[in-house]
């Protein structure tokens, strides 16, 4: 399938089965979209990007065992991506102990994301994260991010 889209056709939605087997292929078509808008300068980091979304997505479906939805949105500077599912708890960045083979995708959306967060939904929650072309440049709130010595630029 071939994707394109324009900013006037944002936001752009679709849902997701709630199988992890899902997760790929979604995140492939959160990349061709915002690849299809011709952003230019404006573009953020395409890995990141898919990253991030298959991080959101991913958490998701394993937490809530049902299908989620997908949301890309332009904010005049930065492309928004959200998730919205059933699970109503919050959500929180930490950083996982070493040895464990789980829990690092929000410490990597806290890193990597010019912004994110997440609020709660009638019937769940919507996580979201922004990358705009100096996404790279952000400084990690608390004390999540190992470098102490980094800075905005």
């Amino acid at each position: 399938m071939t994707l394109c889209l324009t900013l006037r056709k944002l936001p752009f939605a679709f849902k997701v089965a709630a199988d992890t087997q899902a997760v790929g292929p979604a995140r492939r078509l959160v990349r061709e979209g915002v690849e299809s808008l011709d952003l230019g300068q404006q573009a953020p980091s395409l890995d990141d990007l898919e990253l991030l979304t298959a991080e959101l997505i991913t958490n998701a479906v394993v937490h809530t065992m049902a299908p989620c939805v997908v949301c890309i949105r332009w904010t005049g500077r930065r492309i928004r991506v959200e998730v919205t599912d059933t699970d109503t708890r919050d959500v929180e960045a930490k950083v996982p102990p070493t040895n464990d083979e789980h829990g690092r995708g929000l410490f990597l959306v806290d890193v990597l994301a010019a912004a994110w967060g997440s609020y709660r939904e009638p019937a769940g929650k919507t996580t979201w994260f922004e990358l705009g072309p100096h996404s790279q440049d952000r400084v990690p709130s608390g004390d999540l991010c190992p470098l102490t010595a980094r800075s905005a630029g």
